[in-house]
This record gives structure tokens, sequence and C-alpha cells, in this order.
């Protein structure tokens, strides 16, 4: 397979994780705003810091954060960034991906431009974030009924899974080190509405709900959930479980059996966090666990473009070139 091609496929499915990860953090925020009293230096800023920003040109108050992450296009996690480079991925591997899945790549990019769209983020907030949402589950859907599950899909299933375990360690981390309340306010209202959030920011509400739960703190039930769940598509675990399998159907190796840096970082990752309980999590410092973990997801990023993408062509030795002269 060429690199080209992989490249393509990994980061058009991280682009468009990307857009559905800001446009529900957005969501998620600005329905909590509404019903509670947030300390103004908490309301907007935090959302910054999940999405890695630290430089934005201008007071971080509701619209100007919302403008920044919905529509700059200087900005790489903004919604509208995101989805215009999925696309330009997309199109540069139309051959490799459906058509189906190319007309909605298309489609959505035009949609996000459109004086309609516009007017709809103007009038509407929430249902422009949650139709952004609806855009990456369907062109993800689109790709899993239509696109041949070889070694392009797995590219595309190793972007994916390793955008969405970044994601999930940072939103967790970022609201349960900044937001949450002191230990005075534990089981009010807010605290338990910061709890929400954290789940809601990571479409994790309504599958937590529905599991059996045996501790009595919530919070540390929800980190557990986030963290450990093996059957919620979005916990870290799930998600490097997900990327070992795409990584070692990359290589056709047996499981196990790391035979580059990808495959060993994404074990040894998987085989440290699977080595904890979350009391031992909370015992070492959830802010530092997640902390290791989101570098080294950006460590298996840099990882994959050297072992996959970055394919350097060396010219012979001058010597050599010399004496063929």
């Amino acid at each position: 397979m060429i690199s080209r091609v992989a490249e393509h496929c990994c980061w058009l499915s991280r682009y468009l994780e990307r857009a559905e990860n800001t446009a529900r953090i957005l969501e998620v925020n600005h329905t909590l705003l509404l019903d509670y009293d947030v300390p103004h230096d908490l309301q907007w800023r935090p959302l910054l810091i999940i999405s890695g920003i630290y430089d934005m040109p201008a007071a971080a108050e509701a619209e100007t954060v919302q403008q920044y992450m919905t529509w700059e296009i200087k900005n790489g996690s903004s919604i509208a960034t995101s989805i215009g480079a999925a696309r330009e991925n997309g199109r540069i591997i139309r051959e490799v991906i459906s058509a189906e899945m190319w007309e909605r790549l298309n489609y959505y990019h035009l949609w996000l431009q459109s004086p309609t769209t516009k007017a709809l983020y103007d009038g509407n907030r929430n249902e422009f974030y949650s139709q952004v949402r609806r855009i990456n589950q369907l062109v993800h859907g689109i790709a899993d009924g239509t696109m041949l599950h070889g070694e392009p899909w797995e590219f595309f299933q190793l972007g994916k899974y390793l955008e969405r375990a970044s994601q999930t360690a940072r939103i967790l981390d970022v609201k349960y080190h900044i937001l949450l309340p002191k230990t005075d306010a534990i089981g009010t209202p807010i605290d338990n509405a910061q709890w929400v959030a954290i789940l809601t920011s990571c479409s994790g509400y309504e599958p937590f709900h529905k599991k059996v739960r045996f501790q009595a703190d919530t919070g540390v039930e929800v980190a557990d959930f986030l963290i450990f769940d093996p059957q919620f598509p979005r916990s870290i675990t799930f998600c490097l479980e997900a990327c070992l399998k795409a990584a070692y159907a990359i290589s056709g190796r047996a499981r196990g059996q790391a035979g580059n840096d990808v495959e060993r970082l994404l074990s040894e990752l998987a085989d440290w966090l699977g080595g904890m309980s979350v009391s031992e999590v909370i015992r070492i410092g959830l802010h530092q666990v997640l902390t290791k973990v989101v570098n080294n997801i950006h460590e298996i990023g840099e990882a994959i473009h050297r072992t996959y993408f970055d394919v350097r062509v060396e010219p012979p030795p001058l010597k050599a070139r010399l004496v063929e002269a």
C-alpha cells in the first residue's frame, strides 16, 4: 500500500473525529452554562485547553471561543478546518474510499459554507452542533458499510481510535482538574452537573447509566468508566485495544509480537494502563495518569508517521556516484 494513501486514510478519520469532539464539547458547555453559575474564568477557557489551544488571540469569552473553535481556519482544531481537511484528504484518495463516502464529505464541506448553515449557527447553536456531530457519525457509518475492510480501512480505524483516546483523556483530565468544585461542594447540584457534563462530552451519559455501578463515589465511577470500560467505544481502554487490532492487522503479525515502534508503544501503554485499577489511578493521581496517556498517544502518533508515512528516498553516497560517472 502506498504510504501517501495510508496517511490520508488515517488523517481523514482523525479530522472527522476531531470535528465531532469539538462540536460535542461546545454543545455541552453551552447547555451547562444556561443552567448553572460557573466562575467566569472557568466557563470557556478549559475548552481551549482540551483542544491544546493556549494562544487564542482574544479574551476567552463565550462568543469569541465558539467562533474560534467553530469557524477559524487558522485554528487546526476548529470545526471548519477539520471538516475541510477531512474533505481534502478524501478528495486525494477518492479511488480508495467509496463514492457514497466522498459525496457525503463533499456535501457537508459545502453545507458548512452555506448561508443557511451560518443562519443555523446564529439562530440555534445546539442544533448546529448536533448536526456537526451527525456528520462524523454518518460518514463513519457509510465507511463501515461501503469501504473494503483492507489496509486502507485499518489505517482509517487507527486514526479514528487514536484521536478518540486522546480526546477522552483530555476531556476527563481538564474538566476534572479545572472545572470540578471544591471538596465541600461534592454531592451538590453543580458537582453532579459537572460529572454529567464530562460524560456527555464523551457521549457516555446513557451508556454509563446502563452499567451496574459498585462505587459510592460518582466521580470515581465516571473515571473508571471513561478509562477502563471494555465495552464503551470511547473509553481509553477500548480505543487502545482498537488501535492495537488495526496496527497488527496492518503488519500481519500475530498479536503480542511487536515488530515496529507503533505496535511496541501501543502495547506498552495498553499494558501499563491495563495493569491498574481505578483506585490505583486515584492513588497515583488522575491528572498524572491522564497526562501520561496524552503524551504517550502523541508519541504513538509520531511513531505512526515515522513507521508508515515518512518514506524518504536517499541518494546513494557521493563516492559511489563518482565511480559510476
